[in-house]
Formats: C-alpha cells, sequence, structure tokens
C-alpha cells in the first residue's frame, strides 16, 4: 500500500481523537473555518494565526486584496486548528505529509498575535507533526526563541525577511529595521533552529544593488541559507513604490502588462530570474545553501528531501525514484485515468482524465507520496 494512502486513514483516526477534545459549539466552528476548506499553495497550506498586518509594506498586495493594516489573534484555538486541518480534505497528516505555512497575510510574531502563533505551532507538533514554516520581518527576542523552538521540537523552518538595507523605512514603514531581523536569525539560530534569510521580493532596481550586503550580514548573524522569490505587482503597489521614492523604471521593463492597462486589484508578475540567479550564485560561493522554493527550506529543516533539491547541491543519496507504473497505480486508485506519465528530473506529469476525483487533492497526494512536483493535464471530453 502507498504511505499516503495510510496517512490518509490514520486522519480519519486523528480526526475522531481531536473531536473528542472539543466541545460541540467549538467542532462547528472548526469545521466552518476557512481551514477547513482551503486549497494547499505551492508553499504549502497556508495557516493564519491573524489576518492583516500592521506593517504595511508598500510592496505587499495583501491590502489589495482587502485584508485590513492592522491584526489580532485568529479566533480559533490551536486545538481546533488542528481539528479544522484534519476536516480539510486535501489535508496529509504527519512529517511526511501537507507543509503547513505561517504568515502569508500577516505578521505572526507582532507581539499582539505572537502567543496565538505559538499556541498554533505546539498544537501542530503535539497531534499532527507536519511540517511547519513561518515568515517573518518580527524582532525575535532570546526568550521567545526559545519557546518557539521548544514548541516546535526544534523543527520549524524560519524565514526571515529582509529585502532591503537603504529603503526599508521608505518601503517598510513601521517594519523592525533590518538589523533587528539579523538579530532574530541570531536569536533562532542560537535557540537551536535553522533560519532562512528570506531575500523575497525582489525588486529589481534595489535588490541587485543590496543582495550581497544582506546575503553577507545574514551569514554573520547566523542563517543557514537564503531563499529568494520574485516580485507580483498591482496597481496600487506600482503607485506605492513610486511615491516611495524608488525608481520603478527597472520594474517597469519586467513586467508584461503596461500599467495602463493593469486592472485594478490584479497581481502581476515581474521577472527576476536573472537577479535570482545572481543571488543564488553568490549564496553558494559564500557557503550558504540556496533554495528557490520556501517548501524547500521546510523540507531541510526537518531532516527531509524532495527531488527538485537535488538540483541545487542537496545529498539525494537513498532516494529511490519511483517507477511509472506505480505513479500510474496511484493515480487511478485515485480515479485519475492517465493516458501518460512522465517522470522528469523533478517532476510528474501525468495527462488524462479525472474521473469523479478532485485534481487538487490527487496532486497533494503526488507531491507527499514521490517528492516530485506534480504536474496535471486534464484531457477534454
Amino acid at each position: 500500500m502507498f504511505n499516503t494512502i495510510k496517512l490518509l486513514e490514520l486522519k480519519e483516526k486523528l480526526r475522531e481523537e481531536v473531536r473528542g477534545l472539543l466541545s460541540e459549539r467549538e467542532a462547528r466552528e472548526a469545521e466552518n473555518d476557512p481551514h477547513a476548506k482551503r486549497r494547499p499553495r505551492p508553499c504549502g497550506l497556508t495557516i493564519h494565526t491573524s489576518i492583516g498586518c500592521f506593517f504595511q509594506c508598500r510592496y505587499c498586495y495583501i491590502y489589495d486584496m482587502g485584508f485590513p493594516a492592522k491584526a489580532s489573534p485568529y479566533p480559533l484555538s490551536g486545538i481546533q486548528v488542528v481539528y479544522a486541518l484534519l476536516s480539510n480534505k486535501y489535508f496529509i497528516p504527519s512529517l511526511h505529509g501537507t507543509y503547513l505555512a505561517i504568515g502569508s497575510v500577516s505578521e505572526p510574531f507582532h507581539p499582539l498575535v505572537k502567543e496565538r502563533t505559538i499556541e498554533y505551532v505546539r498544537a501542530f507538533y503535539t497531534y499532527l507533526g507536519n511540517p511547519v514554516q513561518f515568515s517573518t520581518k518580527a524582532y525575535i527576542s532570546r526568550d521567545d526563541a526559545a519557546r518557539i523552538a521548544d514548541a516546535s521540537r526544534g523543527l520549524i523552518s524560519p524565514l526571515v525577511s529582509v529585502v532591503t538595507l537603504s529603503k526599508w523605512s521608505e518601503l517598510e514603514p513601521y517594519a523592525p529595521r533590518p538589523e533587528l531581523r539579523f538579530e532574530t536569525i541570531k536569536n533562532l539560530r542560537e535557540a537551536g533552529l535553522k533560519p532562512f534569510l528570506f531575500l523575497r521580493p525582489i525588486i529589481p532596481g534595489v535588490t541587485e544593488r543590496e543582495y550581497k550586503e544582506i546575503v553577507d550580514k545574514a551569514l554573520e548573524y547566523g542563517a543557514v541559507g537564503v531563499v529568494a522569490g520574485g516580485l507580483r505587482v498591482t496597481k496600487g503597489i506600482i503607485k506605492n513604490l513610486k511615491e516611495s521614492g524608488v525608481d520603478i523604471r527597472e520594474v517597469l521593463k519586467r513586467v508584461d502588462v503596461p500599467v495602463e492597462k493593469m486592472k485594478n486589484g490584479v497581481q502581476y508578475d515581474v521577472y527576476t530570474g536573472d537577479i535570482k540567479s545572481s543571488i543564488q550564485k553568490y549564496a553558494l560561493k559564500r557557503g550558504l545553501l540556496f533554495f528557490p522554493s520556501a517548501c524547500m527550506a521546510n523540507l531541510y529543516t526537518h531532516g527531509m528531501r524532495c527531488w527538485k533539491m537535488g538540483l541545487y547541491g542537496v545529498e539525494l543519496s537513498g532516494m529511490r525514484r519511483p517507477s511509472v507504473e506505480e505513479a500510474t497505480s496511484l493515480l487511478e486508485r485515485l480515479g485519475f485515468k492517465a493516458s501518460s506519465v512522465t517522470l522528469g528530473t523533478a517532476a510528474i506529469v501525468a495527462e488524462g482524465k479525472c474521473v469523479n476525483c478532485d485534481p487538487t487533492f490527487v496532486s497533494e497526494v503526488l507531491l507527499h507520496e514521490f517528492k516530485m512536483c506534480p504536474r496535471l493535464r486534464l484531457s477534454r471530453g
């Protein structure tokens, strides 16, 4: 039997056990919560310990999505969120299951919400054991770093965001200064964790002038690696960047859609591949790990690997590549009738029809069963 199928069977038992810890009202609240329905993203299933963010970074897209410039602790308790996840049809429990990502639409360690975040982290590692990651711009003290390490059994994956040293007061007006974020890296490392510098978003015209200094500083304070990520802009973000005094000509040259043709609230990708490649080369030269995706850092800190990590210098000895027959058999079991299955270096591509199946769920199972990035191509008719 496939490992992931066994985990899904375990999920039902866990759900019943956790349900017994809740009142009727608490269970209903969890079952109706968005965490019980949310689809996984490439970084994992996003966890909200609060919604909204005080920092108001000028390049951030959450405000265009309607999130407020303030935050308060999320209303569910830690055990309720665990139950919500076990009620989510896409969620796979255990260390070999769904990645959990904290901090996508909020700052999880703002003083007003940090206790809720630590509560959630402790609940996840107590009842589920899934790989958990957080991203932050906050200052995390030595005491809080030790509490985070204790709550996560020394495993959680920290991403500490530093985007600019010269423009931070203009671009991140209410966030802690970069020096405090480097102190956060130091405190997390001294607590036994493996913090990564999160160089995201890459801002053309700014990042290429500063990344070497940022990487060097992160290394000095104890970062084990770098995760670099791209930039998405809206009309509002372009306006914010311009008003902040950033020379946006390089940004505009790298967007396929002219500003005047952008639709309100729609996010557009900015090409940053060349800058990311330069960051990768420099990080590796300085003896740091480099990953282009946050989920890879999450796997690394939890002592696991995926096939894509091999492309970035991680040793993959002991991993067994799946066969086409195994992949086809699992797809069939999940209700996906494959007309072709191709196994690449780090990806699995399947073409066919979903017969009474959910493509998102099928992709999630493939990812965790084979540690390959899944690509489903649905046939028509």
